[in-house]
């Protein structure tokens, strides 16, 4: 049974977006975008998710992963099934897998509809991409119990 709250990751190899479900499993809400540099290499950015996870009260991970339409798609998931073994090596969560393809998409849209310019939108759009993509999770979630 999954426990919340959920924080969710997409991951990407520059940029990681957050979110982070409600204590009910409800509502995703975007957190920040961690930004992978030489100085921050993946041991802080999983520090900084480990703290996340404390302060937030966090039960369960949940990792975004593209279904395999292409195969750019399979070097993706071969870098996404590395970060996993991080995460788990770092903290001690349970991690799921949800279908992440097509949240930057949404995402995306959902900002210009809100009148946000991908100028200024580019520096959320991993953590959007990251509500949505949890967003979709705990709607199934709640079908399931229906």
């Amino acid at each position: 049974m999954t426990q919340y709250p959920i924080l969710a990751i997409d991951y990407g190899t520059k940029h990681i977006g957050l979110a982070i479900s409600d204590f009910k499993g409800i509502i995703a809400t975007p957190l920040e975008v961690l930004h992978i540099t030489q100085k921050n290499g993946y041991e802080k950015i999983v520090e900084k998710i480990s703290d996340i996870c404390e302060n937030n009260k966090v039960q369960t991970i949940l990792l975004g992963k593209p279904q395999i339409f292409h195969i750019s798609h399979q070097k993706t998931i071969k870098k996404i099934n590395q970060f996993e073994q991080i995460l788990k090596d770092g903290i001690k969560l349970p991690i799921l897998f949800h279908d992440e393809s097509y949240s930057t998409i949404t995402a995306q849209d959902m900002l210009l509809c809100t009148s946000q310019s991908t100028k200024k939108s580019r520096k959320k759009i991993d953590s959007v991409a990251a509500a949505v993509f949890l967003q979709e999770f705990l709607n199934s979630k709640s079908q399931d119990n229906v």
